[in-house]
Formats: structure tokens, sequence, C-alpha cells
């Protein structure tokens, strides 16, 4: 779980669609952010996807990952922008559920707007 969490920061940074739709299962629910819009099933997931490209996302791990079960917690944090105005995020925390083949079956991602 952990090397899938950080494959998905990674492929965010490197702008690899490919490798981050792999990690999740087919009916997948991605839902960034809380509250807003539930993305349900790879089609939507990769709409999703292409939606944010324009902010040109940079993601990482803060703090390594909280594993418990099949389900696991990442701290992180990005920056997203042009290069010459970039913006750093508050805090983010996703939380992510695994299958048994390790695949990604649901993403809650949650932002702290506050800018602390």
């Amino acid at each position: 779980m952990i090397q899938a969490i950080e494959a998905y920061c990674q492929a965010e940074t490197r702008k690899d669609k490919a490798a981050w739709m792999a990690l999740f299962a087919e009916d997948a629910v991605h839902e960034d952010p809380v509250g807003l819009v539930k993305n349900e099933g790879l089609e939507k997931i990769a709409a999703f996807w292409d939606s944010f490209q324009p902010w040109d996302v940079e993601l990482w791990l803060t703090e390594p990952p909280i594993v418990c079960g099949n389900e696991a917690v990442a701290l992180m944090q990005c920056r997203t922008g042009p290069a010459d105005a970039r913006r750093l995020s508050g805090r983010i925390v996703d939380q992510m559920i695994f299958n048994e083949a390790g695949q990604i079956t649901a993403v809650r991602a949650f932002y702290d707007t506050s800018g602390r």
C-alpha cells in the first residue's frame, strides 16, 4: 500500500496518467475533495485526471502513510500553477482503501484551505 501511495504521488508529479490509472480497481471511487464530486469507475476517474492537468500539480508525502488493515491515510502537500507563480497548498489528507490485489478501491481527499 505504501508503494502504491508513493506511486500515486509520483505519477501525478510526472504527469503519467497511465501509471496513475493503473493504481485503481475498475470499480474505484475517487472523491476529491470530499463532498464535491464522487468519480465512480475508471472512466470518470480518468476524466477527473484530465480536469486537473492544467494546474500542473506536484504532489508529495509530508509524512509516512499510516496503514491499518486494507486502508491507509496519506499526509500530503502539493504545488500548483504556472512556473512563474507556483502556489503551495495547505495540508492534504487522503484516505485510501485497497483491495486484495493492492489496487485502490476508494480515495477520499481532505484539504486544509486555511493556509496553515
